[in-house]
């Protein structure tokens, strides 16, 4: 059967969440209250991401210099080497966005990956666009179980590989799931079936 692997990139691809990261250090006053509202489910990705971008009042090129300065998970070259040469199928989804995804994808030499992620674009203050939405959920801006879906619907077997609060929907309509941190603990209370890991070598040893 072909191999699908469906790869989260917040604390995920990279080892800290570059998203949190950004809000933690450039909005202002309030952004913590927005995205407690978020984890409690009162409000979706898409609102809570506007609300804590419009705090922010720093330009396109700073969160890119940044962004930059942010490290990979060991392992992750070695594992799309792997994809590569046996010409599995990989697609980076995330609920986070563009705008310092592709500079850390850049950075590294990888931009030529498949990436499903919300935009952000800046013009005198933050614009934010959910493209990949579910219209009966809309808790997410990038719904990950579109994704992980449409992958099955195409005869794929699928790898969900994540670690946080946007990855528990999608990850159970996958073949096989790889966890850690926020995702690891609900597969578990769930007894939800899964691979525990830290860095893409663990990952490696399954495929």
């Amino acid at each position: 059967m072909k191999k699908a692997f469906v790869v989260d990139f917040d604390g995920t691809i990279t080892v800290k969440d570059v998203g949190f990261s950004i809000i933690q250090k450039f909005a202002g006053d309030g952004w913590k209250e927005i995205g407690d509202r978020w984890i409690k489910k009162e409000i979706g990705t898409s609102e809570c991401g506007q609300k804590q971008w419009d705090l922010i009042k720093y330009n396109d090129e700073e969160i890119r210099d940044f962004a930059s300065k942010f490290e990979i998970n060991p392992g992750f070259k070695e594992f799309i080497d792997i994809i590569k040469k046996n010409s599995y199928k990989v697609v980076i989804t995330s609920d986070g966005y563009d705008i310092y995804i592709k500079e850390i994808l850049k950075q590294n030499g990888l931009e030529d990956l498949e990436l499903s992620c919300n935009s952000a674009v800046y013009n005198k203050g933050w614009k934010l666009s959910f493209l990949n939405t579910d219209k009966e959920c809309n808790l997410c801006g990038n719904c990950k179980k579109k994704v992980v879906e449409k992958l099955k619907d195409e005869g794929y077997e699928v790898y969900y590989i994540g670690d946080g609060h946007s990855d528990r929907c999608a990850c159970v309509y996958a073949d096989k799931i790889f966890a850690k941190s926020f995702l690891k603990q609900y597969c578990e209370e769930q007894n939800i079936p899964y691979y525990d890991f830290n860095t893409f070598y663990d990952v490696i040893k399954h495929m």
